[in-house]
């Protein structure tokens, strides 16, 4: 097992809080009239971490931020649905924008990484909620199939712009560098 910085750990934990407080700010998400869901653009940050920081710290900061939002606002049914989902975006973005040293500020491997992000949010959003009110009511199964996908796939899209134009600008300034 290899040893994690300090550092390494302070840089994690902000990120935690970055995604749950970007999540869980009220004026920053709305509540999903189908589900106990909501839009938010915590995905952002998400995709921002794994970016900047990896696969690793990309899937510490989705699962365990987004989750954490999750319990806090209530989303009781979701929290084991989001830290899968959400860690699994995380990792994704991180391995594919960093798939070779010194590569994050490749403009087809950004959009690459973030394109598969916002796939895997949906996707696995449809999935495990598909399943989860399936077992809880199976007339609400059809409509969720019918609302939430879009609204899955517009926060990801939102998100993945607003990353994009974060990273963008942050590599311009050589900040990326000092992080690693």
């Amino acid at each position: 097992m290899s040893k994690v910085s300090t550092r390494t750990l302070v840089i994690n934990a902000l990120m935690i809080a970055l995604v749950f407080l970007i999540t869980f700010l009220p004026f920053l998400h709305i509540p999903s009239p189908v589900v106990q869901g909501y839009f938010n653009i915590g995905d952002a940050v998400i995709m921002i971490t794994a970016m900047l920081l990896g696969r690793k710290s990309g899937f510490v900061a989705g699962a365990f931020g987004s989750a954490l939002a999750d319990l806090v606002l209530g989303s009781f049914v979701f929290v084991p649905v989001t830290f899968v989902v959400k860690g699994l975006e995380g990792y994704m973005v991180g391995l594919i924008a960093n798939k070779s040293n010194n590569d994050t500020t490749s403009v087809i491997r950004r959009l690459l990484s973030l394109a598969a992000g916002v796939l895997v949010m949906a996707s696995g959003y449809f999935m495990l909620e598909l399943s989860v009110v399936r077992f809880l009511d199976e007339n609400l199964a059809l409509t969720v199939i019918i609302t939430e996908l879009p609204g899955n796939l517009v926060q990801g899209v939102v998100s993945a712009v607003l990353a994009y134009v974060f990273i963008t600008i942050i590599n311009r300034t050589n900040v990326i560098y000092k992080l690693k």
